[in-house]
């Protein structure tokens, strides 16, 4: 997950205007201990043009489980799709990863689909399951439990594509008025991604446990997926 997480934060840092967004320093960095049970959460928040949040978090509940999750939300104003990955670890196997470019219109851009197709999409042998509420991923969404070694690079690999040709299409991209259709368009788009993934019933379970159900709710609307 090391691996995965430098990948991540080396593409959000190789941004020319990336920066720091200020949160509650409670939120930064989060312990609870539950009988026993150690749960950490570190978050990382930075904003750059065409994002409004870049959103990188790393849990680890005691030895037994690592999660990683980041997000990169578009500022609505331009016509740049969702990049959003996860990492689940357990016990130094990654036994579920999912990563995508999800559209925030009817679908992705034209160009960015030519360049999607044209990516050697390698073959995985357990491919998994979306959950009924993940129409809001692409049609090019991989979500898979990796095999072996090999598996997990192909998938680390994957991450980078995607994140390239995400940044790819950043330098390529232009503004929209803050009023017009597109934009009102594209964020309720936004709105529709992040009130589906509210609908993971895993993740409010895990926090539920640790910190009961006002506060995983208030996590999961403010820091999560806020829209």
């Amino acid at each position: 997950m090391l691996e995965a997480f430098e990948l991540i934060n080396n593409r959000i840092k190789s941004l020319s205007d990336v920066e720091p967004l200020s949160i509650d320093s409670k939120l930064s960095k989060i312990y609870r201990n539950l009988n026993k049970e150690e749960l950490f959460i570190f978050n990382e928040f930075y904003q750059a043009k065409g994002f409004r949040k870049i959103h990188l978090e790393v849990a680890m509940l005691g030895k037994s489980l690592q999660i990683l999750h980041c997000v990169f939300f578009p500022d609505p104003c331009y016509e740049l799709p969702i990049f959003g990955a996860d990492l689940v670890v357990n016990s130094n196997n990654i036994s579920a990863a999912i990563v995508d470019l999800s559209p925030v219109g009817k679908h992705l851009p034209d160009s960015l689909i030519s360049q999607m197709r044209s990516l050697q999409f390698p073959k995985f042998n357990e491919p998994g399951k979306l959950p009924e509420w993940g129409m809001i991923f692409s049609p090019y969404v991989c979500f898979i439990r990796p095999v072996d070694f090999l598996e997990e690079k192909s998938f680390l690999k994957l991450i980078d594509q995607y994140l390239s040709l995400l940044l790819s299409l950043l330098v390529r991209v232009k503004a929209d008025e803050i009023n017009s259709f597109d934009t009102m368009d594209r964020l309720n788009y936004q709105k529709r991604y992040c009130s589906n993934q509210k609908l993971n019933e895993k993740t409010r379970a895990i926090l539920t446990k640790f910190f009961g159900s006002s506060w995983a709710d208030e996590y999961i609307n403010k820091i999560l997926f806020d829209c």
